[in-house]
């Protein structure tokens, strides 16, 4: 059977798990699972490892003209012996790809602008020759220094990258639409990168330029030496959400111009949304987004976060299936992922089957900041709960993402919405629930081989509920408190099943969090002194101070 895909691109190591062996067996089971081309390095924001994020971080300058030169201040790790290994672990990288007859990628963000330390207005500006002069003796040096990279991706906004605003103050750019400005830059690269692989191609990825500016800016990429690599949706790689109205159009436009096209999706166990949870199996999802991917008119299907194929993944050992196989029924691919487990093989199937659907219960488009979910605390703050939105000024966080996330501000949220996402995050914890209970029928019968992995997945299995009803615990908690303070204000008498339910909510909470005083002492209020308490706690309202993390979605 053909896959439907002709580049099929994989990594090795996450931001969760960097450290995971370049070696030919690492590459081996990936080209066995379908891969053909190879990322070489991890390439995400906050560095993990230390990994190379953009040319300045492994391009040797010394041979370079002064004004070639970064003349800001690298974020990578700047020690001549660490830059030295870089450099060296990059070119083993080649060397084992080659040998292993895979395609190459090399992933950097550019103009380097140290991401958004500049605002609206970086130095390194598109609009200014001098920086496409730079970026074209980089590429030169690039290519001299680490010979056998195929091809490049870049991203032009994120990964340290960031352009000026024709709404700013940069007085080249200003009114000058976005879509003139980054087309010229990427045109300019793909052709220099031409000259210097002619087999090869530079992948741009249009992160955080709005619907419309990718849409305008499609029409003027020069298909000969540009590619596109597009999240899976306008807003976020999301595994129950591909393929939205933006991607169809940006294929539909790409291939008119006559522009390949490959689509970035999670395709293993450790994603952003759950990091750094890393052994969550959802294969049915997995299954559904690829195929999802693959009615789509384009050429192929990349790894957005990291693979790690030296431990049992159920969700990428599915992808591999789909890659060799994609008229599988789902049944079918189900059975057939199963069989390693022998006689645990009908439980399984159905965990998985219960774990699938917990993941797509879970609402994952209320907030950009609802990924990451292991980070989150489960021990909530007892102001009251709101969404957090507001994640970077950019022009796609400022219109389109608003599209697929609920809440992209910081604004005071609706009581509608945060009971939609209590009722959500109820229905896929109740799921999350029946799988752990469902394991206990058949965990002992799982190989031993698998045992390990198999528990792992159930630790992080029950992590995910405790987050999840955390965030349940306290968006009911905050709606009841709510409605009790109404009735105080307004000389009207509190509904005694509003207390009941309140006050059984707080002991489920307690009991999730494992007894903390905070509760206890609400619990102790609302008994004796239900008016106090109203006063007391889950108060709405004062900055987002971030008290429990970033991702604690819920927490002010």
């Amino acid at each position: 059977m053909t896959s439907p895909f002709a580049y099929r691109v994989g990594f090795l190591g996450c931001p969760s798990v960097p450290d995971v062996a370049w070696s030919m067996d690492n590459l081996r089971t990936l080209v066995e699972m379908g891969f053909n081309t190879i990322q070489l390095n991890i390439a995400w924001g906050a560095r993990p490892a230390d990994e190379p994020l953009n040319l300045e971080d492994v391009v040797d300058g010394i041979g370079l003209l002064p004004e070639h030169r970064q003349s800001l201040p690298l974020l990578s790790d700047t020690d001549p012996k660490r830059v030295a290994q870089r450099r060296a672990d990059l070119r083993g990288r080649i060397a084992l790809c080659r040998e292993a007859g895979l395609r190459t990628v090399f992933h950097f963000g550019a103009p380097y602008n140290m991401h958004a330390r500049f605002g609206d207005t970086p130095p390194n500006c598109l609009l200014d020759p001098a920086v496409s002069e730079m970026y074209a003796a980089l590429l030169r040096a690039f290519a001299e220094q680490f010979p056998g990279v195929d091809d490049i991706l870049v991203y032009t906004y994120d990964q340290d990258a960031w352009l000026c605003s024709e709404f700013g103050e940069c007085p080249r750019c200003r009114g000058v639409p976005l879509d003139q400005r980054v087309s010229a830059f990427v045109n300019l690269l793909g052709r220099t990168w031409q000259t210097l692989s002619p087999q090869g191609r530079l992948w741009w990825e249009p992160w955080e330029l709005s619907a419309g500016q990718v849409l305008r800016t499609v029409e003027q990429l020069d298909p000969s030496c540009v590619g596109l690599s597009l999240h899976s949706n306008i807003a976020e790689v999301m595994v129950t959400m591909p393929v939205d109205r933006w991607l169809k159009n940006t294929v539909t436009l790409a291939k008119r111009v006559g522009l390949p096209v490959w689509v970035e999706h999670f395709l293993g166990g450790p994603t952003e949304e759950v990091e750094p949870l890393t052994h969550l199996p959802w294969p049915l999802v997995t299954w559904r987004g690829v195929q999802a991917i693959a009615s789509l008119d384009v050429d192929g299907i990349k790894e957005y976060y990291g693979l790690v194929p030296t431990r049992e993944d159920p969700n990428l050992r599915t992808t591999a299936l789909f890659l060799e196989d994609p008229n599988r029924s789902e049944l079918e691919a189900l059975e057939t992922l199963a069989q390693p487990y022998g006689k645990s093989k009908d439980g399984v199937m159905q965990f998985w089957k219960v774990t699938s659907e917990a993941m797509e219960l879970f609402p994952w488009y209320t907030s950009w900041f609802i990924r990451e979910i292991g980070k989150a605390d489960p021990s909530h703050s007892m102001s009251a709960a709101f969404i957090r939105g507001q994640q970077a000024h950019t022009p796609s966080w400022e219109s389109s993402r608003r599209a697929i996330f609920m809440k992209t501000d910081n604004l005071e949220p609706d009581p509608w919405l945060l009971e939609d996402v209590q009722l959500q995050c109820e229905l896929a914890a109740d799921r999350m629930q029946e799988a752990l209970e469902l394991s206990e029928t058949f965990r002992d019968d799982v190989p031993r081989s698998l045992r390990e992995d198999f528990d792992l997945t159930l630790r992080d299995l029950a992590a995910w509920r405790q987050r999840t009803l955390a965030y349940a615990h306290h968006l009911r908690e905050t709606n009841l408190t709510a409605i009790m303070r109404h009735c105080y204000a307004t000389d009207q008498a509190v509904p005694a099943h509003v207390v009941k339910e309140l006050r059984s909510v707080l002991l489920a909470d307690m009991s999730n969090q494992g007894g903390p005083a905070s509760i206890a002492e609400a619990l102790r209020l609302l008994d004796t002194d239900p008016r106090e308490f109203a006063a007391t706690f889950f108060l709405p309202g004062g900055p987002d101070e971030i008290s429990r993390g970033h991702f604690s979605v819920t927490s002010r």
